[in-house]
C-alpha cells in the first residue's frame, strides 16, 4: 500500500480512541444487555464503535465499514475497515483485563492491516503487509515449534460450536504439551509474538479474526480457516493461527480426523 504510513498513523488514532474512551468508564459502573445473539454488549461497545465509525467517514469516506454493533455499509469498497470496539465483552463486564480493541483494514478482501489494542493491560499489537508485527514499539515474531507434542495451544470453549468442531478442538489439545483457555483476543497476539503456538476459536464474525490475522501474518506466521485456506472478507466462523506454518496439515488432519 503507498500510503501506508498514513494508513498505520490513522489506525493508531483509532486505537488511542478507543483506550481513551474505554478507560473513562470505571469497571465497577458497566452495565450490560443481552443482544438477540445472546452475546452481551454495553454502552462502551456502542459509544466506541460509533466514535469510530465517525472519525473514518470524515477521514475516508469512501472506505467501506464493517462493525459489530451497527450496520454495515460499503462493504464492496476497495478498501474496508472492521470494527470489533471490544473483543471479548464478557471479559469485560465480568472484570477480566482479557479483552481489547481490534482493527482492520481490508484491501481487495485481504487483510492488510491489523491493531489489538488491550487498554487494561496497557499492550498493543499492530503488523501488516509489508509492516512486521510490534508489540507495545517492538518488533515480535513467531517461534518455531515443528512437533505438536512440543506445542502451546489455545484451543475452543469446549461447549462452543457444533459437536464436530468440539471433537476437533479436544483431539488437538490432546496432541498438545500445554492448553490454555479462556484467553480470547489475547491469544491470538500472543501467537504473533512468540508465546504460543496454536491459538483457535470458531462461531466468529469477519470481525473477530480480520485485526489478528493481519498480525499474525506479519509476524511470519499462519492466518487459515480450519481447512486451511486462507481468511479473507469472504472467510466464516472458523480461524486457525498458528506460529510455525509446518503444523497447518498435522492441525488440519487433527481437526477433520
Amino acid at each position: 500500500m503507498k500510503d501506508l504510513e498514513e494508513l498505520i498513523s490513522f489506525a493508531l488514532g483509532l486505537v488511542d480512541l478507543s483506550r481513551e474512551i474505554i478507560l473513562s468508564h470505571p469497571i465497577t459502573s458497566v452495565t450490560y444487555e443481552t443482544k438477540t445473539d445472546g452475546s452481551p454488549v454495553t454502552p462502551v461497545d456502542r459509544e466506541v464503535e460509533q466514535k469510530l465509525r465517525e472519525r473514518i467517514d470524515a477521514r475516508y469516506p469512501r472506505h467501506g465499514v464493517f462493525g459489530e454493533e451497527f450496520p454495515d455499509r460499503g462493504v464492496d469498497a476497495e478498501r474496508v475497515w472492521l470494527i470489533d470496539p471490544i473483543d471479548g465483552t464478557k471479559y469485560y463486564t465480568a472484570g477480566i483485563p482479557l479483552y481489547g480493541t481490534l482493527i482492520a483494514l481490508a484491501e481487495e478482501g485481504r487483510f492488510k492491516l491489523g491493531v489489538i489494542d488491550c487498554p487494561a493491560t496497557n499492550d498493543r499489537w499492530i503488523g501488516g503487509h509489508d509492516y512486521p508485527t510490534r508489540w507495545n514499539g517492538q518488533r515480535t515474531a513467531v517461534r518455531r515449534c515443528h512437533a505438536l507434542s512440543r506445542a502451546f495451544v489455545a484451543p475452543c470453549d469446549p461447549k462452543r460450536g457444533s459437536a464436530r468442531e468440539q471433537v476437533g478442538s479436544a483431539r488437538l489439545a490432546d496432541a498438545a504439551c500445554f492448553n490454555v483457555w479462556g484467553t480470547g483476543c489475547y491469544s491470538f497476539a500472543m501467537v504473533a509474538s512468540g508465546r504460543l503456538d496454536v491459538a483457535m476459536d470458531n462461531d466468529l464474525d469477519l470481525f473477530d479474526f480480520a485485526a489478528p490475522t493481519a498480525i499474525v501474518e506479519a509476524a511470519g506466521g499462519s492466518a487459515t480457516d480450519w481447512h486451511g485456506k486462507p481468511l479473507t472478507l469472504e472467510s466464516k466462523d472458523c480461524a486457525l493461527f498458528l506460529g510455525d506454518p509446518t503444523l497447518l496439515q498435522p492441525v488440519i488432519d487433527l481437526l477433520h480426523d
